[in-house]
């Protein structure tokens, strides 16, 4: 399953290679003599799910965890397709934790390696009861998506290859600052059909890697019954109206699941 952008993405600094991003890694999955109770004392907080996870061979892995989407998940009509076509693009699932540095805890992280070396994804652990409180407590003017939510409990954090991608609610305050920051700093805030809007009506949960793009709940749409998703570009401070042109084009979802399956999709 580890193919060299897997490799070089949880290279340790001891290895024989230029760099390194982690002081420590450990691959579970490679890693049959690792008991739970010794990885558990090292890493409190490793789910022991995932840890079973990684005693099973690859196929299993895959279809216990795309089974595992599936139930986890609420009711989309594209769910069962988008979901089936994803896990389809899977090769294999790995079980890494990793260390950034001598005084840093250990990251847990689910890698779902692509067929055909096409890159990979890779989510971090569950979003817990305490942190699903706090993230109420953060925005406790709204009530958040029920799909965002659901999809949190299976991975609080979760990207594509190297990208920001959606944000982990355990880093979200200082990423909700840096947003805020940004906003507040250009022009004023606009839909792309130039209509003005309150920038404090945003709630961003994605984030592209080294650039001022951001996928954002919008508090004052709700165009079935939950907030939809718009797309922030600060390099002209605006936001995608989803009134203009197609879904796709607009980059404005009615749910997060919608957005969730274009980020998904394969892209050539």
């Amino acid at each position: 399953m580890i193919d060299e952008h897997i490799k070089q993405y949880f290279s340790q600094v001891s290895d024989k290679q230029e760099g390194g991003n982690y002081s420590k890694v450990i691959v579970l999955h490679d890693s049959p003599d690792i008991s739970w109770e010794d990885i558990s004392q090292t890493v409190g907080t490793l789910p022991r799910g995932w840890y079973e996870l990684s005693r099973l061979d690859t196929q299993d892995r895959v279809e216990f965890t795309r089974d595992y989407w599936i139930f986890k998940l609420p009711y989309h009509p594209k769910s069962l397709e988008a979901i089936t076509n994803f896990f389809n693009r899977v090769d294999d699932i790995g079980i890494v934790v990793a260390q950034k540095d001598a005084k840093s805890g250990y990251v847990c992280h689910m890698i779902y390696a692509l067929k055909e070396g096409a890159g990979f994804f890779h989510g971090c652990s569950p979003m817990t009861e305490d942190e699903a409180v706090e993230l109420q407590k953060m925005f406790a003017d709204v009530i958040l998506p029920e799909d965002y939510i659901a999809f949190m409990e299976v991975h609080n954090g979760f990207s594509k290859s190297t990208d920001s991608g959606i944000v982990s609610t355990r880093v979200l305050p200082s990423v909700l600052e840096r947003f805020q920051n940004l906003i507040e700093s250009e022009t004023p805030l606009m839909t792309t059909l130039q209509k003005s809007m309150n920038p404090h009506s945003l709630i961003p949960f994605y984030e592209s890697f080294g650039l001022p793009f951001f996928q954002c709940f919008w508090k004052d749409w709700y165009p079935k019954n939950e907030m939809g998703n718009v797309y922030y570009s600060g390099s002209t401070n605006t936001i995608s109206d989803p009134h203009e042109g197609s879904r796709e084009d607009s980059m404005s979802y009615p749910t997060f699941l919608d957005w969730l399956f274009f980020y998904l999709e394969r892209i050539d």
